[in-house]
Formats: structure tokens, C-alpha cells, sequence
């Protein structure tokens, strides 16, 4: 077994990119992968792949894919420690100017790392940077299209979807090594989401190439696929902290009361919406710490979900028109709106 820190192979001492692949179990899929990366337009790269305690072959055919290419390392966990774990491990021994991650199923379009290149030497204070992608596999094909613009994607972390896909990811080396931005070990999911929440609370701006430069893989052994149990959980406290990073005057209470109409179930109380609303409403009205996001998405994003959230309590009798109409006259215009759209 390979500890993380013993290269197979020799690299280049200083590459223009380092990709990190993080692989658990990915003998199926990760020799397509691999062929990707070789076959991109840039040739200045060097490829690490953190095999994470597989218990499969991945090892082997990451070996076989990589052949006597040089610019290949392979690292080998004797156990699962997971992906963030496994892509610091890649990111800490990494030597290019920037670092790409790709999901062990998914494939690279052959000008990916070329064209994001391209992205960082247009604007020295981009820190990060993704792109669409096309999905096929066990899906109806298509183009997950993702948002655009720093302030646009800033605020959309919150909803986590369409933002800056892990599996797209490009960062600035210097960047990342100065403020010491790395995958929290612990998070089993969300931790890409994380990771760009930390790149934003130190500074740097976030933006999508606009093209489809990865190809991801829908399969059923897919984390995304198998693992929303844990998931969900991951993503719930991810924002708990963008709110605390956003609006540190909010206490945890109230923290714990905004983030409610994420959920898919919610408190089975008649007092509890309306303390939601009360929450919502001092975030409202509450001046945001300027990280760069667009404060009026994040407004939108949570005036949508306790609407829903609200039509939900309406459904189940546990809401009515005398309570919504008891704490509209003390809310922000913007949350007086979402209110009015309720019928009774």
C-alpha cells in the first residue's frame, strides 16, 4: 500500500496545472477519466489520483491508464477517509499555478484546462472558476447549465445548485495557499460548496466559464445518486455558515429558524411558522457583511422557500389567514410580499 505521500511516478517540478482526482471505488470508470486529462490541449499538467481506500481495483486501473506517463502520481489510503480529505491530500501536493478537481466518472472536454486557464489571465482576482457541463450516463441527456457572474453565484451558494460544480473546479494556487482555504475533513457532502464559501470570505472571486467543458456521469452508484441521506444534512450546515458569515449579528436561534424551508419536513407546530417568518424578516431587514454576494438573490432565494413552506403549513391546517395577517403589519415591505402571495 502507497501512504498519501509516496509519488509513483516522477512530475514535473512546475507544471501550469495540477488535476486532482479524489477516487473511491471508481475502477469502472476512472481509465476514462485518466485518457481525458491526456488528451487535453494543454500538455503542461501533471495528474495526481488519490485512490481513498478503495476496495476495488481502482489502483490498478488508474496504474494501467496511466501507462509511463510521467506527469501522473498515484496515491493509495489504506481506508476510506473520504473526499475532502482525499482532495486536500491532492491540493497539498499539488505544484501547478492552478489546480483542477475532477470527479473519478466524469470526463474532460479536451480544451477544459485551457479554456479556465484562460479565465484566470483575464482577471487576476478570480480565485475560483467552473463551467456548464453535459450529463449522460443513467439520465436523459442534457446541459447542466450554472450560474454566472461573482455576486450571482455568491448568493446562490445558499440554494447549492448550479453554482460551481466540484467536479468543475479550477482554483489559483497562491490564492488558496495564502489564506490556508481548504475541504473541511469532517463534511461527507457539500464540502465543494464549503470550500467556495471559504474562497469568498477571503476575498476572491468565483465565476463560470461559459461553455460545457466536463462531462458528468449519471449512474446509480453516484454519491449524488445513492447518498441524499447524507447529503442534505452536509448542505444544511453549510448554510448555517454562509448565514453566519453573511449576517454575524443573527444569533444561532434565529440561524437555525432561517435555514428551515430547506427541509424537506418541518416542525409539526402552529407557533413555528410564525417564528420562521420573524426570522427570515430580521435578515431582512439586517445590513449584510459585503462578501460580494447579491444580497437581493439571497433575499429572493429565502422569501421563495418560506412561501412554499408556508403554502405547506396552509395545506396542513396548521397555519391560517389570522396568523399570517397578525405579523404582517410588523415585517419588511419585501417579506410583506411573499406573505400577500398566500391565498386562503
Amino acid at each position: 500500500m502507497l501512504n498519501p505521500s509516496t509519488p509513483e511516478t516522477a512530475l514535473s517540478s512546475s507544471p501550469l496545472v495540477t488535476v486532482v482526482i479524489p477516487a473511491f471505488n471508481a475502477e469502472s470508470f476512472i481509465g476514462e477519466a485518466i485518457a481525458s486529462i491526456r488528451c487535453q490541449t494543454i500538455e503542461d499538467w501533471q495528474l495526481i489520483v488519490v485512490d481513498d481506500g478503495s476496495a476495488d481495483h481502482t489502483l490498478s486501473a488508474a496504474r494501467e491508464a496511466a501507462g509511463d506517463d510521467s506527469r501522473i502520481r498515484l496515491i493509495r489510503f489504506d481506508r476510506n477517509e473520504g473526499i475532502s480529505t482525499a482532495s486536500n491530500a491532492g491540493f497539498d501536493a499539488a505544484q501547478g499555478e492552478f489546480i483542477a478537481r475532477v470527479d473519478s466518472d466524469d470526463r474532460l472536454i479536451p480544451h477544459r484546462l485551457a479554456a479556465q486557464v484562460a479565465a484566470f489571465r483575464e482577471n487576476d482576482r478570480l480565485a475560483a472558476a467552473g463551467s456548464h457541463a453535459s450529463v449522460f450516463g443513467d439520465a436523459p441527456a442534457g446541459i447542466a447549465y450554472c450560474a454566472r457572474g461573482d455576486a450571482n453565484i455568491k448568493a446562490r451558494l445558499l440554494d447549492g445548485v448550479n453554482t460551481i460544480s466540484g467536479g468543475t473546479l479550477m482554483v489559483r494556487r497562491s490564492f488558496v495557499r495564502k489564506h490556508g482555504i481548504r475541504f473541511d475533513d469532517a463534511a461527507r457532502s457539500a464540502e465543494d460548496l464549503d470550500y467556495l464559501a471559504s474562497v469568498m470570505a477571503a476575498g476572491g472571486q468565483l465565476e463560470n466559464v461559459d461553455e460545457v467543458l466536463t462531462e458528468h456521469r449519471a449512474h446509480r452508484g453516484s454519491f449524488t445518486s445513492s447518498r441524499g441521506d447524507v447529503a442534505a444534512p452536509w448542505l444544511q450546515t453549510m448554510r448555517r455558515r454562509l448565514i453566519a458569515l453573511w449576517y454575524p449579528d443573527l444569533d444561532p436561534s434565529a440561524i437555525e429558524r432561517v435555514v428551515i424551508p430547506f427541509l424537506n419536513t418541518y416542525p409539526n407546530s402552529s407557533d413555528e411558522p410564525l417564528a420562521i417568518v420573524s426570522a427570515i424578516n430580521r435578515l431582512v431587514i439586517t445590513q449584510a457583511v459585503d462578501l460580494g454576494q447579491d444580497v437581493s438573490i439571497v433575499h429572493g432565494i429565502l422569501l421563495d422557500r418560506m412561501r412554499k413552506m408556508l403554502g405547506i403549513y396552509q395545506d396542513n391546517k396548521l397555519l391560517d389567514a389570522t396568523q399570517i395577517q397578525s405579523i404582517r403589519h410588523f415585517v419588511a415591505p419585501a417579506t410583506r410580499d411573499a406573505l400577500d402571495q398566500l391565498t386562503f
